[in-house]
């Protein structure tokens, strides 16, 4: 397995218009979205990279949404992901959609998304699969410069342990028809796969504390055993 973190520079697309039936795969995520973002309450979303920021969330009761990444359109900020200027414990929700697909250091991003988010907010994720029929893509030479396979594409299994190691818990998981050819078909062929060999899959997962606590001791145990006065020594001589 390849080190998540890479030295080399990854081309990000700045619009669904850029990839290979890009406005199919957008329709797709959000209906999901909009099936997911009611379930999910707070006071800001945030959403992390250029194609998160072209998705709708008007579903979700949150009001003040925005969008964060070092270029493109509808932009609320323009910063580097890898370092939110956002204070910490101050998100409710963050949206990844292939952010981490096209990105040097998914750690650093998956870190900072846990930072910002408030106890038990969400974080939804969607990605390419390596391990479906467009992953074999990556095989040949001559089309892993060229998007959606120049994705870095890591597989749910493996993001779902990253997520799992800082203690998010996983509420949705599903997998996604995709085709770089056509949409014919992609539905009937999707229903009877499992989401591990889908082209592309979404996730939700709601972020876990633990308050460091003290536990309360009984009543009865913070009585004393012994109290002074039960025990009196007797003179031998007064006997």
């Amino acid at each position: 397995m390849k080190p998540a973190k890479t030295s080399r520079q990854i081309a990000s697309p700045e619009s669904w218009n850029e990839l290979p039936m890009g406005d199919w795969l957008c329709m797709e995520i959000q209906n999901r979205l909009d099936d997911w973002c009611p379930l999910m309450f707070g006071y800001h979303l945030l959403k992390l990279g250029s194609l998160s920021s072209e998705l709708s969330c008007t579903a979700s009761a949150i009001r003040h949404q925005c969008s964060i990444a070092e270029q493109g359109l509808s932009l609320g900020i323009c910063a580097d992901i890898d370092e939110l200027p956002i204070r910490s414990n101050s998100v409710d929700v963050c949206l990844l959609a292939h952010t981490l697909d096209f990105s040097a250091d998914p750690h650093q991003i998956l870190r900072e998304a846990e930072r910002v988010l408030t106890q038990d907010g969400w974080i939804i994720i969607s990605g390419f699969n390596p391990y479906s029929l467009l992953g074999t893509g990556k095989l040949f030479p001559n089309l892993r410069r060229r998007l959606p396979w120049s994705a870095r594409m890591f597989s749910p299994d493996r993001v779902l342990d990253w997520l799992q190691l800082l203690g998010f818990e996983i509420v949705h998981l599903e997998g996604i028809p995709y085709s770089t050819i056509s949409r014919r078909n992609l539905k009937e062929s999707g229903r009877y796969c499992n989401y591990r060999f889908f082209s592309a899959y979404m996730m939700a997962a709601r972020k876990r504390t633990i308050p460091l606590t003290r536990i309360q001791e009984a009543a009865w145990l913070r009585r004393p055993v012994m109290v002074g006065g039960m025990a009196r020594l007797q003179n031998k001589e007064g006997r």
